[in-house]
């Protein structure tokens, strides 16, 4: 059930370039390609989306390549103007390996992100990078997966404001006996100078509900403390949920789903859902929609889930993905300063190698669409991986495959 992924091939010459690309229906957009990966010397294949720094500074990971060949951690700076990429640190398999989520930073610039596979059960671990004078960073591991019903193949991760760690494995748990199991929520707390695991909901491995099962992506946590996930199996329709695990007084959690998908509104939901000003809870499926597109699966939808006054949850449907404007959507969604929201699709468009999306939002749905950059694969990438936003309304992002080296960008779009 990982998220389904192109084929690679042989690594060539670096390339940087600026091209403008303008398509009927498209915005006119200035796209920059930031970084080429090379594989062995600086990463290949990200597939997280970039966070940024206080000081405009990227971080990123890539899920192979460096040193060992087992991913690594990167940054992203503009000393004098010059966009440069520098590995952080390189996995090496004990200490991790394969990075496929995004990384967060702590008020100090340490770094911490999770691999999905590697550690001492080879089943993914959490980890924090610190900065030195020089040379690459210093790992801490902060958990090895894979000991027990602890859940593997650990996604994106996030800060609570108590300053514990949140996160999802896509895998285990504690269901039955002869079963892969369905996924698990954890956290991490720190005390006495050691980082301790607590298992907080274990989903069933059912997979075809009414529960949900598998969970993906990370977690968005409100100002009460409960937690809100997607599983990309399961639900009242087999199609996949958005959950809610309540936080109670003695810091217990009750999971609920609040939306099971039925493949029009949407099919494997696959990215961490992201919070408005109001409340509301907004994400991304990789299939369902039109069901007579793509073929007769969906190209994937963008969702907006509005709260109730008695507490259910309503789904607007903002956008069925038509094959020509991209397929198989991917988030976490971005918003602008003005609002519209933004999202990738890893597929489809006027090339065939994704695209990515902007939504501007109007009183009914759908939201107004426009297609913003489409990709062309040599040299400006193919099956863009994410994207933020920054102030200036730039786009910034990573590939997971496609420029000249066919292993992955790092691209910005001036709008």
């Amino acid at each position: 059930m990982s998220r389904p992924t192109r084929s690679l091939l042989q690594a060539l010459a670096a390339f940087v370039a600026i091209i403008t690309l303008t398509n009927i229906g498209s915005a006119t957009t200035r796209e920059r390609i930031l970084f080429t990966f090379q594989g062995t010397l600086d990463g290949a294949n990200p597939a997280a989306p970039l966070v940024a720094d206080a000081k405009g500074n990227f971080y990123g990971t890539a899920a192979n390549g460096c040193t060992y060949n087992d991913g690594c951690v990167f940054q992203l700076s503009h000393p004098n103007g010059i966009w440069t990429q520098t590995v952080l640190y390189s996995f090496s398999g004990p200490d991790g390996a394969t990075p496929t989520a995004s990384v967060i930073l702590d008020s100090a610039g340490n770094v911490y992100g999770t691999t999905a596979l590697g550690g001492a059960f080879n089943s993914g671990t959490a980890f924090e990078l610190t900065p030195t004078d020089r040379g690459p960073w210093t790992e801490t591991l902060l958990h090895s997966f894979g000991s027990g019903t602890d859940g593997y193949q650990p996604s994106e991760i996030a800060f609570s404001s108590s300053g514990d760690i949140y996160g999802t494995t896509q895998f285990g748990g504690t269901a039955s006996a002869g079963s892969d199991n369905g996924g698990t929520v954890y956290r991490l707390t720190f005390a006495d100078g050691a980082w301790t695991e607590t298992l907080l909901y274990s989903f069933p491995g059912d997979f075809l509900g009414p529960n949900g099962d598998l969970p993906f992506g990370g977690l968005a946590i409100d100002h009460a403390g409960n937690l809100y996930g997607v599983t990309q199996a399961g639900g009242a329709n087999g199609h996949g949920t958005v959950f809610t695990l309540a936080r109670a007084a003695d810091g217990s959690f009750t999971e609920r789903i609040i939306h099971s998908f039925h493949i029009t509104d949407g099919d494997l939901p696959n990215s961490t859902p992201v919070f408005d000003s109001a409340g509301n809870l907004y994400g991304t499926t990789y299939f369902g929609g039109n069901v007579n597109l793509c073929p007769s699966e969906g190209c994937g939808t963008i969702y907006e889930l509005m709260k109730n006054s008695d507490g259910s949850w309503s789904e607007i449907l903002l956008r069925e993905l038509q094959q020509e404007d991209g397929s198989e959507a991917i988030g976490p969604v971005v918003f602008d300063r003005d609002g519209n929201l933004y999202a990738a699709a890893q597929a489809g468009g006027a090339y065939s190698w994704g695209t990515i999306l902007k939504l501007t939002p109007r009183t009914s749905a759908p939201w107004a669409e426009t297609i913003v950059h489409d990709f062309t694969n040599n040299p400006d990438g193919a099956s863009p991986s994410g994207i933020l936003v920054d102030s200036s309304g730039s786009i910034f992002g990573t590939t997971g495959a496609g420029g000249s080296s066919q292993l992955g960008v790092i691209f910005e779009i001036a709008q």
